[in-house]
């Protein structure tokens, strides 16, 4: 959410609470409920505003007009350059248009303005943080016996954030969790294997219960990875 002049403070909590609605419409395939959210937000806010230039992007990109959605958001940060989710989203769709370095750019943007934010927003909560860990290894012993037993030297390491030099090769700055390593039963591969779970990322995203429930979805991912399933076989398997 972009700080925007001239708002109130109570005006910029309505602002974002557009913008909330709108992306839900989106995420709905509500197209008309987003232009609607996004009418209201440019009577707010004007047309030139950066998150109003940011909604606009995401329904020039839900319609595929992907030339608009790259120019709503180069205005959005010209006006904004520390506007962190404008980032996020033109480095996705840098990376939908095959550009891999200005994709990686903005993504190490976004990596860079969301970590400055970890304190502010008390991502760093050691008791948090060890509720994940409690909820993640949880999940991992609830395994069916077969899985969990398998699973016993493989490292679960918890990190705020994928690194820079991770996201420098490309790899989503917000994701969840990662695998890394060959997969179970491989030795060809010589890094080693492990599950990192990415606590501010998870954090910034949920709160509450649906932080645990997000926490076992990104495990129960992790592991489908290590045993080489993908997302039909971890149904079957009752790993969802």
């Amino acid at each position: 959410m972009n700080t925007d002049e001239g708002l109130s403070d109570e005006d910029l909590d309505e602002l974002e609470g557009i913008l909330s609605e709108l992306e839900m419409c989106l995420a709905e395939g509500d197209l008309e409920g987003a232009r609607s959210a996004l009418e209201t937000a440019v009577e707010m806010a004007g047309a030139e505003d950066p998150d109003v230039r940011y909604g606009r992007a995401l329904i020039a990109q839900e319609t595929g007009d992907l030339e608009t959605a790259v120019s709503e958001l180069k205005l959005a940060l010209e006006v904004d350059p520390d506007f962190a989710d404008a980032h996020y989203a033109l480095a996705l769709l840098y990376e939908e248009l095959e550009d891999q370095p200005s994709a990686v750019h903005h993504f190490l943007r976004t990596r860079a303005l969301d970590a400055r934010l970890d304190t502010e927003r008390n991502l760093e909560d050691p008791a948090e943080i060890e509720r994940i860990e409690n909820v993640a290894r949880e999940t991992i012993e609830s395994l069916p016996p077969e899985f969990a037993e398998r699973l016993k030297e493989v490292p679960l390491i918890l990190e705020p954030r994928p690194s820079r030099n991770l996201v420098e090769t490309g790899f989503d700055p917000r994701a969840f969790g990662l695998f890394e390593g060959p997969e179970h039963g491989r030795d060809d591969v010589p890094a080693p294997t492990r599950v990192v779970i990415y606590t501010s990322n998870l954090l910034a995203n949920f709160a509450d219960d649906e932080l645990e429930e997000q926490v076992e979805t990104t495990v129960l991912h992790e592991v489908g990875h290590y045993f080489g399933l993908d997302e039909d076989d971890m149904e079957r398997l009752g790993l969802e």
